[in-house]
């Protein structure tokens, strides 16, 4: 495969991966004001500040995506909700794991190109989502 054809490859993933973001973002915020009971008032408030993190990594992304000749999405991945708050916890680190592998995924194919500065924008952004699997 030539490079332009991996490089094409890769904004697909990117963009998959900005759609995901945008929809962790706003899963997060609903579920940080979803969560009921005194129990979960510290969770809410973790849940509002990951929703934070997760529109800056669509910025990293958006740029990266555009950095590499593309156009970053407007598209929203699904966007998980319940009325359990246990559930709503099992969809969110459901969602960080499926991004950590996305992510890996989309280091691999950069660095297979030599563009270790792009993979390493990637590889920042897991460092986030695995913290966010160990508040959790």
């Amino acid at each position: 495969m030539n490079n332009q054809k991996a490089i094409e490859q890769i904004v697909h993933g990117l963009n998959l991966d900005l759609a995901w973001e945008y929809a962790t973002g706003i899963q997060y915020a609903q579920h940080a004001s979803m969560l009921k009971g005194a129990a979960y008032f510290a969770v809410a408030e973790e849940l509002a500040e990951h929703s934070k993190d997760e529109f800056g990594h669509s910025i990293v992304l958006s740029e990266l995506i555009q950095y590499l000749g593309g156009i970053p999405t407007t598209q929203v991945a699904s966007v998980y909700t319940s009325m359990d708050n246990r559930e709503m916890l099992r969809q969110d680190l459901q969602g960080e794991y499926d991004a950590i592998r996305r992510y890996l995924q989309r280091i691999h194919q950069l660095e297979a190109l030599g563009m270790y500065d792009s993979a390493q924008k990637i590889r920042d952004i897991v460092v986030t989502e695995q913290e966010c699997l160990l508040q959790n």
